[in-house]
């Protein structure tokens, strides 16, 4: 029953009485308060709260000088370096005390390609492998306890030859951390013997419940058919991709691919007789050095089954690969000669999600005791799902006029430089920009000498993936590469440069919740008078709870006594509260 106009005079007349001034004894000293904690009798529930976050980036310089081997020829001019870094161990497991730093160790394996000095005496591109170790440390907050992920790529590798004999190397590691925190957590639940009204709220808490590491060898001649043998491998990139993935029963089921670019060099064809005679000019060398140079790319597929014990019901994973063991090789097959063959171990690393439901007390109070508490808060996030997009690149390139007429494009590479991932209603919109490497030949006129050139470009790229139930403002985690990459020769000026970026993103929403703890009865010196009636007129803010709390009564009480029915309270209503 609502009184919107007319208020009896009964229910006036305690309202009023309520109103009273305090006594001089009461307003000349400070009222006393005896507080007094639940020591015994607080009934606790536990439940497992992963705190899953990611550390800003950090970049660390490492330089290192690198001597051209003594098989190889003297530098000329380096064409491209770019790598790739490990770092041993990637997982950490910290202490129980928190630290306020990450140990980073590892190697870089560098891929140099070079002109040399003297080109009638050598190929016209000279490959250099190189291993370059490093050690850090990262001064970061850790968290006790910890589970740390760490990843890094060369961001940037600048480079400066000193000498025919030797060149400079400053790589750029960009490193970054994923922190997993796990800790048992007392929910409160109540006071046995003790009529505590409480609030609750449903929360959903991620929880890493299993990790996998699991190793599956390939071993594959590549389907490339030259009429001439391989005689070397020059440049190697190797890219592993997750194409989908399924978890059924008691095993995981990951199928993905193996991307791979590869440069090399064949045998070259013997002159023809009428002119084996002839001279040899060094532009018939350069342009032999490079005319037996190829660049192929190959796509393996591969199948994984990850055994499960004790997962549960899992609602998301994510997986990662370390393909740093693969390798292509040039084997002597007993049916085909000389060939190719992918070979080497893909470490899988599976995290697998479980979201747990929890309700927790979030407010409460006792009808004839004065019942306090504190709360704190605990940070969480809770997966809203993961996702794959892709969208194809495309970008006209225009080398430089100095290097005349494009007569050929030797080698085409790419790789994502920067990238950022962020949530809006619908969708997650990813963008950044990849470094397109090419090697190319250019000529000034029919007369003058082939030119062998590198350049680099920055290339944006977008992509959105769809993701009807995201709001907009969660948080993600994303994973981005290059999965194809190619070039197509328009004219003598203009090159069409074409790839795919791919972004694998885990989407968490932040969700932090209130834990009731410290509770206790609190005692006044100097009581309160009850009324056993008043008419409450409701404010903006105010709920059937805040109103039950503040005069100890309960809402169900106060829609029975007000016939509200479940009707939406609003501002101005005047309730007849009964105690």
């Amino acid at each position: 029953m609502t009184y919107e106009k007319d208020i009896p005079d009964y229910a006036m007349v305690p309202a009023i009485e309520t109103a009273r001034e305090p006594s001089k004894e009461t307003a000349l000293q400070p009222e006393e308060k005896l507080i007094t904690p639940v020591t015994k009798g607080s009934i606790y529930s536990q439940i497992q709260v992963t705190n899953i976050s990611e550390k800003q980036k950090t970049v660390i310089i490492i330089e290192e000088d690198i001597l051209v081997p003594d098989t190889k020829p003297d530098l000329r001019e380096i064409l491209l370096i770019d790598g790739k870094a490990r770092l041993t161990p990637r997982e950490q497991e910290r202490s129980g005390k928190g630290e306020d730093y990450i140990d980073l160790a590892g190697e870089i394996d560098l891929q140099t390609l070079y002109m040399p000095e003297n080109m009638q005496q050598a190929e016209a591109v000279i490959p250099v492998q190189t291993r370059i170790p490093f050690k850090d440390r990262w001064h970061t907050a850790v968290a006790p306890g910890a589970a740390i992920t760490l990843e890094c790529w060369p961001e940037k590798i600048d480079y400066m030859v000193i000498n025919e004999r030797k060149y400079r190397v400053k790589i750029f590691l960009a490193v970054k951390a994923r922190e997993c925190s796990e800790r048992k957590l007392d929910v409160f639940e109540g006071l046995s013997g003790e009529d505590i009204q409480v609030l609750k709220e449903k929360i959903e808490i991620t929880n890493v419940s299993l990790k996998k590491k699991d190793t599956v060898t390939i071993s594959e001649i590549l389907d490339i058919k030259e009429e001439q043998p391989v005689e070397a491998i020059l440049k190697q990139d190797i890219c592993v991709t997750e194409n989908y993935k399924q978890i059924t029963g008691e095993k995981m089921i990951i199928n993905g691919f193996v991307y791979i670019n590869l440069l090399y060099s064949v045998a070259r064809q013997a002159c023809p007789p009428e002119t084996e005679t002839a001279p040899e000019t060094e532009t018939a060398l350069r342009y032999a050095g490079t005319d037996h140079i190829r660049q192929a790319q190959e796509r393996v597929e591969f199948t994984q089954f990850i055994p499960l014990t004790g997962g549960g019901q899992m609602s998301g994973s994510k997986v990662t690969f370390d393909s740093s063991g693969l390798r292509v090789r040039l084997i002597n097959d007993h049916e085909q000669g000389e060939v190719m063959q992918l070979e080497g171990d893909i470490i899988t690393c599976a995290e697998l999600y479980s979201n747990i439901e929890k309700e927790i007390i979030v407010d409460g109070y006792h009808r004839e005791k004065d019942f306090i508490c504190d709360f704190t808060e605990e940070k969480c996030r809770t997966l809203v799902g993961t996702a794959t997009g892709e969208a194809s690149i495309r970008e006209i390139i225009s080398p430089d006029p100095a290097y005349g007429d494009l007569e050929r494009i030797i080698y085409t590479s790419a790789e994502i430089t920067s990238g950022t991932s962020r949530s809006e209603p619908g969708k997650v919109v990813t963008e950044g920009e990849t470094c397109v490497k090419l090697i190319c030949q250019g000529r000034t006129s029919k007369e003058a000498e082939p030119q062998i050139f590198s350049l680099k470009q920055q290339v944006p790229f977008r992509i959105v993936t769809t993701m009807p139930q995201l709001a907009g403002g969660e948080v993600i985690s994303d994973k981005l590469h290059i999965k194809d990459v190619w070039c197509e020769k328009i004219n003598g000026k203009q090159i069409e440069f074409n790839a795919c970026a791919v972004v694998n993103a885990e989407i968490m929403k932040e969700k932090p919740f209130k834990v009731l703890v410290n509770p206790a009865f609190e005692e006044r010196r100097v009581k309160e008078r009850q009324v056993p009636m008043v008419v409450y007129v409701t404010g903006k803010n105010d709920s059937l709870w805040s109103i039950a709390k503040k005069f100890k009564t309960t809402a169900d009480t106060i829609s029975q006594i007000n016939q509200l029915d479940g009707k939406p309270l609003q501002e101005g209503m005047k309730l007849l509260i009964l105690k």
